[in-house]
């Protein structure tokens, strides 16, 4: 194909070009900005991002402290996937998968049930740098620990694979938290348990026989998390997923975890 005949498509009128770049992917329209003058205007048009933002974003933004402003859905697309905003009082956080633009919601410490988590014997909530919460949940000792939440799924993407994360810190004098401990995900009545560990892998981490545990990851933004389960939410169902991490068998100590949050995102 010659050269001429290669660009034949730049040729269309903007508002077309716009229309097919809008049928592709977040990812796509980035890389159509950088093939020429033309496509990079057509690619940064009002009408492709507006395609790729949810069709409920109205109501999530109606239910923010601040409903943020931007000068184009373009800013407002890559402000809700490099950062997100907090909604519902600010228990919640929702962003979007940036190749994708499926949906992400963090469930704060403020939002799930904690066994003994309002009594400041056993837990207290404080601000702490770095969480996007104003508060996490700070543990000073327990020895049965139970955290967990349920989530409508209405509010995520449909036709979508996602994973539950567990997102934590562990202070430095933490204790009793090198053993594996329970996790759950239940979703359309399928119940998937798992040991996970919060501790990173080494030598010293007590382990069980088969060795089937999920161990944490450190995150961008400083964070460990460690996946629980995986679902497929097809959107034809009001279905509910719950999550749980609970150690309530061998009873040992347990000081020095933050809590931040649960974390629903696309396993792609």
């Amino acid at each position: 194909m010659g050269a001429n005949n290669s660009c034949e498509i730049s040729r269309l009128p903007e508002d077309c070009l716009s229309r097919i770049i809008s049928l592709t992917s977040p990812r796509d329209a980035c890389r159509c900005s950088a093939v020429s003058t033309s496509f990079k205007s057509a690619a940064a048009a009002d009408m492709v991002w507006s395609h790729f933002l949810p069709d409920d974003l109205d109501s999530i933004l109606s239910n923010t402290l601040d409903r943020p402003f931007f000068p184009s859905k373009r800013d407002l697309y890559f402000h809700l996937s490099n950062h997100g905003i907090l909604v519902d009082d600010g228990k919640m956080s929702f962003s979007l998968h940036r190749p994708t633009a499926a949906k992400i919601y963090m469930i704060s410490a403020r939002a799930v049930l904690i066994a003994w988590g309002d009594n400041p014997q056993y837990w207290q909530r404080v601000p702490y740098p770095g969480s996007r919460f104003s508060e996490v949940a700070q543990l000073i000792l327990v020895w049965w620990l139970d955290i967990g939440t349920s989530f409508s799924c209405k509010h995520l993407s449909q036709k979508t694979r996602y994973a539950a994360y567990f997102i934590f810190k562990l202070e430095a004098d933490s204790n009793g938290f090198d053993i594996p401990i329970d996790a759950s995900i239940v979703y359309e009545n399928q119940e998937e348990q798992l040991k996970i560990c919060l501790q990173p892998r080494n030598d010293t981490t007590r382990q069980n026989v088969d060795d089937l545990i999920r161990y944490p990851k450190v995150r961008d933004d400083q964070w460990s998390e460690v996946e629980i389960g995986e679902f497929f939410y097809d959107g034809e169902e009001d279905e509910h997923v719950r999550v749980k991490v609970d150690e309530k068998k061998d009873l040992w100590a347990k000081r020095g975890l933050i809590f931040c949050c649960f974390e629903f995102r696309p396993k792609i």
